[in-house]
């Protein structure tokens, strides 16, 4: 290398080393006037200078935005409505850790159908204590630290079964005492056996008068004539044609229960609604695969309401309750003094 390119690059060099004292020198001044006070400009040209900790900041002294303890997160998650929990768990692997940790201390979990509009405003999305599923205005949930609530409107959708056959997955997991309406106890039964809801959704509908919300007793318009359930003169022809209709796309082998660490589960009906659990065998799934194993489960109750336009209550009602396959579901006999009927 020539001695005028040596002088140059030496020049060029001494320059930078002075610009950079200066930029230095500007940034310790413009930060003396925020009053905080970096360490000593004298420093400027050596590896602490403040513009390299500017530049090249050590990253452990920031911070980070998931290092935050879980004291605080429980804070922020409070303030968020189940659905966002849910989506927090997205985040990272710390805060899918946090959220879980919450669902784990739920042990109460109640999946219903009813009229949701009774509970919220159509237009409203929430109250603070009750909050609608985006996308889904049908679907309300209520969350507490050991419980929660989820209700599904009576006029549902396929998609509406899905997303509860979801719900029904994520928070059954943990609970201890369920509580399910006829028409979900059913869904969860059929979805043990075959992952095709909408088949079952159809199957389901095929029949108006499986509920008491169904003003008609003609099948829904949308359903097939060679798929409709005809009146029958006896249970037993039921049985026969659900038998002979149900026929999903697809069958599953269930990996276990819904329920594992359940130890009482509540089913609920009314009378019109009891043909549900008379269809329960013809999925193939007994209790102990469905909802819980047999040594887990401390009480197995079925709840009918009687209350009907007739009148008739209890005893009247109780002998013509027809409910000799769903007991033959859930192996009654085995379950001896863990299983009961009440009336309300």
């Amino acid at each position: 290398m020539s001695l005028n390119a040596k002088f140059s690059l030496v020049s060029s060099f001494s320059e930078n080393r002075l610009i950079g004292r200066m930029l230095n020198e500007q940034i310790v001044r413009l930060l003396s006037l925020m009053h905080i006070h970096p360490p000593s400009a004298n420093n400027a040209t050596g590896s602490n200078s403040v513009l390299k900790k500017l530049k090249f900041g050590k990253k452990k002294s920031t911070p980070k935005f998931g290092n935050l303890p879980e004291s605080v997160w429980d804070n922020i998650l409070d303030n968020l409505s189940p659905f966002e929990r849910v989506k927090m768990r997205r985040v990272n692997q710390k805060l899918k850790n946090v959220v879980d940790k919450r669902r784990k201390r739920v042990l109460y979990a109640d999946f219903l159908r009813t009229d949701v509009d009774t509970i919220l405003p159509a237009e409203s999305s929430g109250d603070g204590e009750f909050f609608r599923l985006p996308k889904s205005s049908r679907i309300v949930v209520h969350e507490e630290a050991r419980s929660v609530l989820i209700i599904v409107d009576t006029h549902w959708t396929i998609s509406d079964a899905v997303k509860m056959m979801a719900a029904i997955r994520y928070y059954g997991i943990n609970a201890h005492t369920v509580t399910l309406d006829a028409s979900l106890a059913e869904l969860c039964v059929a979805a043990q056996s075959t992952n095709d809801i909408a088949f079952w959704f159809a199957f389901q509908s095929a029949s108006g008068t499986s509920d008491p919300v169904c003003q008609s007793s003609k099948s829904p318009s949308w359903v097939p004539d060679d798929f409709r359930v005809r009146s029958v003169q006896s249970y037993e022809q039921d049985q026969l044609a659900a038998y002979s209709q149900w026929a999903p796309r697809t069958q599953i082998i269930p990996v276990g229960p819904l329920f594992p660490k359940a130890t009482e589960i509540t089913i609920r009906a009314s009378v019109p609604q009891l043909r549900r659990l008379r269809r329960f065998p013809i999925y193939r799934s007994p209790l102990h695969r469905s909802f819980v194993e047999f040594n887990n489960l401390h009480i197995l109750r079925l709840v009918v309401s009687t209350n009907t336009s007739s009148g008739r209550r209890g005893r009247q009602v109780a002998q013509s309750l027809k409910l000799a396959p769903f007991l033959k579901w859930a192996n009654a006999q085995r379950l001896a003094h863990r299983f009961s009927v009440q009336f309300v």
